[in-house]
C-alpha cells in the first residue's frame, strides 16, 4: 500500500488562493463584477449579431426584389422599343412595297395599253387588207 502524502503547510495557502481565484472567475463569469456577467454580455452580443444578420438578410432580400423589378421594367422597355422599331420597319417595307407595286401597276397598264393599241392597229390593217383582197 502506498502511503498518502500529507499536504504540506505550504500547499494550503496556495490551494486557498487558487480557490479564491476560481471563486472570483465564477463570480465574474456568472454574476458579473460591477458589469453584467460575461454570460449576459455574450448573450447580448449574440442577440445583436443575430439582429445584424436579420437586418442584413432583409436588406439583401429588399435589394434583390428591387433589382428584379428594375430588370423586369428594363425588359419591358426594351421589348416595347423593339416592337416599335419592328412596326416602323414593317410600315417602311409596306410603303416601299406599295410604291413598287404602283410602279409595276403603271408599267403593266402602259404595256397593256400599248399592246392593245398595236393589236387594234394590226387588226384594222389586216381588216383593210382583207377587204382589198376580196
Amino acid at each position: 500500500m502506498k502511503k498518502k502524502k500529507k499536504m504540506s503547510s505550504k500547499s494550503a495557502p496556495n490551494i486557498k488562493k487558487l480557490q479564491e481565484e476560481v471563486d472570483h472567475v465564477v463570480k465574474t463569469v456568472y454574476h458579473g463584477n460591477g458589469k453584467p456577467s460575461v454570460l449576459t454580455q455574450l448573450s447580448s452580443l449574440d442577440e445583436r449579431m443575430k439582429n445584424l444578420d436579420d437586418n442584413f438578410n432583409n436588406k439583401i432580400n429588399s435589394l434583390e426584389k428591387e433589382m428584379e423589378l428594375k430588370f423586369t421594367h428594363i425588359a419591358e422597355v426594351v421589348t416595347e422599343k423593339f416592337n416599335n422599331i419592328s412596326a416602323q420597319i414593317t410600315r417602311e417595307f409596306d410603303t416601299k412595297k406599295s410604291e413598287h407595286t404602283s410602279v409595276w401597276n403603271f408599267k403593266t397598264a402602259i404595256t397593256t395599253t400599248a399592246l392593245a393599241s398595236v393589236t387594234s392597229v394590226f387588226v384594222i390593217l389586216l381588216s383593210e387588207l382583207m377587204k382589198r383582197i376580196h
